[in-house]
């Protein structure tokens, strides 16, 4: 559709996309601000792969290793000593990385927005895209959603290279509004109900209710907090493994963001990976497990909240810290 158009700025068809494969993710390397990006998270996406790697073994290999159990005598036992409960093998929530992106370059007739950047981050995590306006955090997104595919670098997202796949895991939220102006409510929500398998066509109509939304109102009378609302509710309807948020909280007064940021954070599937771009830091980073700061086409910041906490500054005073540094003038 026409209308749809100025959303997608893709200038080579799909088929053309490298595939990768894990070889062709080398390790990460090190940055100006390097004690701000030891990623303290990747260890438990290691550990998540591994007990999958143990989980998934051939079925004879496991019954070898069985047998071999079973003929080791038992330890003795004192008889007042009660034997340990079974317990089933509990498999983890969520598998490796969300994200995983080596040495990539976009540019916009000349001027690079992010210049040869690599970055890890686990599945299963909030994560905080930060930096100023003009640092390529839009356009970071567009290319993890798969709507940009002129750059450069390997990307995988969900532990898929961008294509249908994993468009069909991810759910975009985009700082714009992109449905046609003759579009009503109902429209907008039936759109989503026909493309995606795992909308929720009944928690959108009860969201538009709790919005104040009329299902047969068109989207050229909404005003713009309004259409806002629209894009978001159909967003959060759906059951995605990744959701990607371009700053849900831009065009909203401050006494909604709250709001706003409960309905994302009781709505989004349980287990995936949120990453939602922002410049409210104050308001935000008490919702964040992780936190990716970009500035200067650089990452300047990739490492868990906890480890961000354990320096005894904010969040924001770090954000202000690194983004001060990468922009001054020599």
């Amino acid at each position: 559709m026409d209308e749809f158009e100025h959303f997608s700025e893709e200038t080579q068809p799909e088929s053309e996309m490298p595939e990768t494969s894990e070889d062709d993710f080398g390790p990460l390397p090190s940055d100006l601000f390097e004690k701000y990006l030891t990623d303290d998270d990747s260890s438990d996406a290691q550990k998540a792969d591994d007990s999958y790697a143990q989980t998934d073994a051939p079925a004879d290999a496991q019954d070898a290793s069985a047998d071999a159990r079973n003929n080791e005598p038992a330890p003795a036992r004192q008889e007042s000593e009660p034997a340990p409960a079974q317990q089933e093998p509990q498999r983890p929530a969520q598998r490796g990385y969300a994200f995983k992106v080596r040495n990539l370059s976009k540019d916009y007739g000349g001027h690079k927005v992010l210049d040869d950047i690599s970055f890890d981050i686990p599945a299963g995590k909030i994560v905080g895209l930060l930096g100023p306006n003009g640092c390529g955090k839009t356009t970071l997104i567009k290319i993890l959603a798969g709507l940009i595919h002129d750059y450069t670098g390997l990307i995988k997202v969900g532990g898929k290279s961008i294509g249908v796949g994993s468009k069909a895991s991810v759910a975009l939220l985009p700082d714009s509004t992109y449905f046609p102006q003759r579009f009503r409510t109902i429209d907008c929500i039936n759109y989503f109900a026909d493309f995606f398998a795992d909308f929720n066509k009944v928690k959108a109509i009860e969201f538009a209710s709790e919005f104040g939304l009329d299902l047969n109102q068109r989207i050229k009378a909404m005003s713009k907090g309004m259409q806002e609302k629209l894009q978001l509710l159909v967003v959060m309807s759906r059951a995605a493994d990744i959701y990607l948020l371009d700053e849900p909280l831009g065009g909203v007064d401050p006494a909604a963001r709250a709001v706003i940021m409960d309905i994302i954070m009781k709505n989004y599937k349980e287990n995936s990976t949120l990453l939602l771009s922002t410049h409210l830091v104050n308001d935000l980073e008490h919702s964040f497990d992780h936190v990716l700061m970009l500035g200067k086409g650089r990452v300047l910041v990739n490492t868990g909240i906890d480890t961000l906490r354990s320096t005894g500054k904010s969040v924001e005073e770090i954000f202000k810290e690194v983004i001060g540094d990468a922009w001054e003038v020599d």
